[in-house]
């Protein structure tokens, strides 16, 4: 099985590092593209941040995202795939992650903290350190890249009906605060998705990796 793994804001790659599938399995974890170290462009936009991603989307039979990555993989999915969707959300949960790049507002939530108050709030303590190290420095620049990012995320209407047409599996953190339960059960009821509930933060990947990949091969259904 070839599977697809698509990061967050302001996650990376690495954010599926800890991830094990059978042997016979290949998790492919790209960059996504402007929220890497090479740069985030003027005009970044969600629709040619998911064109860029498309060739690859083509050829697997899974596709997982988390966060904005989720958010990717629901615009890229084609009827008959499977989907992973973690800690994201599909449709008007977005108007106030656009309201932080706003001016003012993008000060606190991308000047000053540039995704680490994300990090640390969104996490469980044990696995804080950790995911600070791997994902705090994106380079130079990196709030006003946020920012950019955050104004782009405008994903299409319709995107969780549509993913009907595809078999949907959510794998959430029972302690995420930043999409929280209700967050959860709306995808569940809009994409008819089985729900399973993940001992872990918002970074579920990172923080619970056993039980992520086992939603992910469909043994663990924990609803």
């Amino acid at each position: 099985m070839r599977v697809l793994a698509l990061h967050g804001l302001p996650t990376s790659p690495r954010l599926f590092e800890r991830v094990t599938l059978p042997p016979s399995w290949t998790l492919t974890a790209p960059p996504v593209p402007g929220l890497g170290r090479d740069g985030t462009p003027s005009d970044w936009s969600l629709p040619w941040c998911v064109e860029q991603l498309r060739s690859q989307a083509e050829h697997a039979d899974i596709l997982v995202g988390h966060d904005l990555g989720g958010v990717a993989a629901a615009m890229l999915a084609q009827p008959g795939q499977a989907v992973v969707l973690s800690g994201t959300a599909l449709g008007a949960y977005w108007i106030p992650i656009r309201a932080t790049a706003l001016p003012v507002a993008h000060r606190y939530f991308y000047q000053r903290h540039a995704g680490r108050r994300f990090i640390s709030r969104g996490s469980l303590p044990e696995h804080t350190a950790s995911l600070l190290e791997a994902f705090a420095d994106h380079g130079p620049d990196w709030g006003d890249r946020m920012r950019r990012i955050a104004w782009g995320m405008r994903p299409p209407l319709f995107t969780a009906v549509r993913l009907r047409a595809c078999g949907v599996r959510l794998a959430w953190g029972r302690q995420d605060p930043w999409y929280p339960s209700w967050v959860a059960r709306t995808l569940e009821r809009t994409t008819g998705g089985k729900l399973s509930w993940l001992d872990s933060g918002h970074f579920a990947p990172w923080e619970n990796p056993l039980g992520f990949a086992s939603v992910i091969t469909g043994e663990a259904y924990l609803g």
